[in-house]
């Protein structure tokens, strides 16, 4: 799998809405084609600090063989995911303008 820069700012900014609130699977779930990949951006994310997202049974069983699949359950973006959600909008600005 691959990270994508384009999805990873979508999350960002589904995230960023939701504010407080916190995001669940079925507002992100359309950004993916299989649970997998959806799993492997958000525990990426987590696991950066940008987003603190629950899990079950744990995000970081998602690079070893479980018994059960790894589900998303929510998540709420972390100062740092917004301060890194910032920097991508001024990145898209830069090149937009550029």
């Amino acid at each position: 799998m691959k990270l994508s820069r384009n999805i990873l700012q979508q999350i960002l900014e589904i995230a960023a809405e939701k504010g407080e609130a916190g995001f669940e699977e079925k507002d992100i779930s359309h950004l993916f084609g299989d649970e997998y990949d959806l799993v492997f951006h958000l525990d990426y994310l987590n696991e950066k600090g940008l987003i603190t997202g629950e899990f079950t049974p744990g995000a970081y069983a998602a690079f070893a063989i479980v018994p059960e699949p790894i589900h998303f359950i929510r998540g709420k973006i972390t100062t740092k995911g917004q301060q890194y959600l910032q920097g991508l909008r001024q990145s898209d600005e830069a090149v937009t303008k550029g």
